[in-house]
């Protein structure tokens, strides 16, 4: 009976240990003048809905695997102004590591593709 509880723990200990997930923060900034965006995107990683100029948008992105990091993606998002919607992405590959944190912000000067065009 013992060796089977000390079994049963060892197992256990080895389960904990092998379901950590490892994060980064990722915060977005909309400083764009009188344009919302929103359907924000780092990668596969959604990021936030919807925010209109002066917001912003912390987002922890987990993984299982450590080796993922580091990441580097663009953001993609839908800029709406004046009852318009457009898809963007940034030229702009940002670049994070493990447990790391970045600021993204989208200004009037964000170099931007379509890449519907």
């Amino acid at each position: 009976m013992k060796k089977i509880l000390i079994s049963i723990f060892i197992i256990s200990i080895f389960g904990f240990i092998s379901c950590k997930d490892y994060e980064a923060q990722i915060t977005v900034e909309n400083k764009v003048h009188n344009v919302q965006i929103s359907g924000i995107k780092y990668g596969d990683f959604y990021l936030s809905g919807y925010l209109i100029p002066g917001e912003s948008s912390t987002t922890t992105i987990r993984v299982e695997d450590k080796n993922d990091f580091p990441m580097e993606n663009v953001i993609e998002f839908y800029m709406e102004a004046n009852g318009n919607k457009v898809f963007l992405k940034t030229k702009e590959k940002f670049k994070i590591d493990l447990e790391g944190n970045i600021t993204i912000t989208i200004t009037d000067s964000t170099e931007v593709i379509n890449p519907m065009l």
